[in-house]
């Protein structure tokens, strides 16, 4: 063998050692979505409870938490009781980071303490006002809908476009899209749809009562979960393509070539689920 073949081949073997495949690298893992959760009433106790049955027998990491933390009016401190009322003890069996956004209601009261609560509470993971995690493979963009600003705009902008992750989901309190009593987001639709059109794979929301997922001639899927402590009526429209409002949570497990959504009633009972795939 010749040298050169000889280095070439060497080169080859080495590459293929020292990195590892992108099926080798990637985990599967299971999370919950839902949102306008923190009434304290006994919903929520109903509807978390469901949870812990149901991530008895099916993969949860971890929680995207969708706004409307706190009920009516947030909080005012970092000690505030309503935090055992409403998260503590309701939760109290999942044993895993929640990851919270701002919602109408939270900023009734202090935001700011509910950043401050990530210090006392090591479950509650909020580190600023829009952030971005990474979980096996895929990337979180959890945003502020409230106040989606200039500055935040341009975050979410770069962040996309420098994420190489196999799955991008975004994270809001407010839908852009939504059948239900708020109807569409005529200044999401003007100022987030452009950053995250066929850019992402996931667009997460609550603030509407209800379990919906819609799909528009692009990009990403919009997935409604606001219904962990109150639901109002839904009325499916031609991108509807499931819509509910009972009682219920989202789960979403993720696999590097599908993702798979469940919708969860307050029974445990699972009403609606489907895969969507990734060449």
């Amino acid at each position: 063998m010749s040298f050169a073949r000889w280095f070439s081949v060497t080169i080859g073997l080495f590459l293929c050692l020292a990195t590892p495949s992108r099926a080798g690298e990637f985990k599967n893992f299971g999370f919950l979505a839902f949102g306008d959760s923190g009434f304290g009433n006994q919903n929520q106790k109903e509807v978390a409870r469901a949870m812990g049955d149901f991530c008895k027998t099916n993969a949860c990491d971890l929680v995207t938490l969708l706004g409307d933390n706190i009920y009516p009016d947030g909080v005012d401190s970092a000690s505030d009781p309503q935090w055992e009322q409403k998260f503590e003890a309701p939760y109290q069996h999942l044993n895993f980071p929640f990851y919270p956004i701002f919602g109408n209601h939270d900023y009734h009261g202090n935001v700011k303490a509910q950043l401050e609560y990530s210090e006392i509470n090591p479950k509650w993971k909020f580190p600023a006002r829009y952030y971005s995690i990474e979980k096996e493979g895929t990337s979180f963009f959890m945003i502020d809908t409230e106040k989606f600003d200039e500055e935040q705009m341009k975050w979410l902008d770069e962040k996309v476009s420098q994420s190489s992750s196999r799955w991008k989901i975004v994270c809001g309190h407010r839908p852009i899209y939504s059948h239900g009593g708020h109807g569409n987001n005529a200044s999401l639709k003007e100022k987030l749809l452009p950053i995250i059109k066929n850019r992402v794979d996931f667009y997460f929301s609550g603030h509407d009562h209800h379990l919906e997922l819609i799909k528009k001639d692009f990009f990403p899927h919009f997935v409604i979960s606001g219904a962990a402590a109150d639901h109002r009526p839904v009325s499916p429209g031609k991108s509807t393509i499931y819509a509910s409002a009972e009682l219920g949570f989202t789960h979403v497990l993720v696999n590097e070539k599908e993702i798979t959504i469940q919708f969860v009633s307050k029974n445990s009972k699972q009403i609606f689920h489907t895969k969507i795939e990734k060449n």
